[in-house]
């Protein structure tokens, strides 16, 4: 599903699905998208939730060190600080003997930064960046700002769930604030006790599996209490 438009999945009451989907764009939303599989069909999942390049959105990506920017954004999306940032985060303080930000941070897009430190950090960053774009589109319009945060495994593995569960709470309620559309990935299948400890923290949970060699999703809206059957990811 790109934007909430014509998700071609398979449900028995594809109206009230298809009310929910553009009930998420309109008031704001935020995705838990859960399933073990390759980090790759995350990526893809992902692309799609990001919104077409055809569309005008502002998008955050909140990655981990590692991740390729180019795996996760369309070539034809417009890479600038009006409308694409990119906040690559490390639990991690910056050590003393770490290279001055005029030596690691050169070769970097002016879009892209490294953040590093705790929850209150990462979570500032994100709601300035917000309100940046808000400032630059003067008003956001419904769905036009999109976040992909991938970096729930790194603080579960460095603060208690608790912490973790009130970061995302304040996080999630302040892009639907924006109107703005908000996936959170979680590896793991959507019965695992982290998984369904957080899950009333959003609007809809997408699983993500393999067949095969199919790869395919399923949504769980949870306002409208509708699923959609299993339908194919699209490259």
């Amino acid at each position: 599903m790109d934007s909430g438009g014509d998700s071609g999945a398979v449900t028995e009451n594809p109206s009230t699905f298809q009310l929910g989907l553009d009930d998420l764009k309109r008031r704001g939303s935020a995705l838990l998208v859960v399933g073990s599989v390759p980090t790759e069909l995350y990526a893809r999942a992902s692309k799609q939730m990001l919104g077409s390049p055809s569309e005008p959105r502002r998008r955050l990506l909140v990655v981990n060190g590692s991740t390729s920017l180019d795996d996760r954004l369309r070539p034809s999306i417009q890479r600038s600080m009006e409308w694409t940032r990119a906040i690559r985060y490390t639990t991690l303080e910056r050590s003393a003997t770490a290279a001055p930000p005029s030596a690691t941070n050169h070769a970097k897009p002016a879009y892209e930064r490294r953040v590093n430190g705790g929850l209150g950090r990462l979570g500032a960053e994100i709601a300035d960046d917000v309100s940046e774009f808000s400032g630059l589109a003067g008003v956001l319009s419904p769905a036009e700002l999109r976040v992909a945060f991938d970096c729930l495994p790194s603080l579960l593995s460095q603060y208690d769930r608790n912490h973790v569960f009130r970061f995302l709470h304040t996080m999630t309620a302040h892009v639907r604030a924006q109107n703005g559309m908000v996936h959170v990935w979680s590896p793991g299948h959507r019965s695992d006790d982290v998984n369904r400890l957080l899950e009333p923290l959003f609007d809809a949970v997408v699983e993500l599996d393999v067949e095969g060699t199919d790869a395919q999703q399923r949504w769980h809206l949870k306002q409208k209490d509708v699923s959609s059957g299993w339908f194919p990811l699209r490259p």
